[in-house]
């Protein structure tokens, strides 16, 4: 039974890790669209948000399509 718990464990955390992280990028991107419609350049939008310049390249293209 404790290793059952141990294992449920795990699979828990390893669900909020996930969770975490894809809400970190989420926020990383509306960062990076703020930056664009402030009209910051893309290299400071990449250093600050650490995404990489073809994710802010693609927001980038968005926003202008849109």
């Amino acid at each position: 039974m404790e290793r059952d718990e141990i294992t449920m464990k795990k699979i828990i955390s390893l669900g909020f890790d996930e969770a975490r992280a894809e809400g970190e990028a989420q926020e990383k991107f509306a960062t990076a669209k703020r930056m664009l419609a402030l009209g910051k350049s893309l290299q400071d939008i990449m250093l600050i948000t650490d995404l990489p310049m073809s994710k802010i390249q693609e927001l980038q293209a968005e926003i202008k399509s849109a």
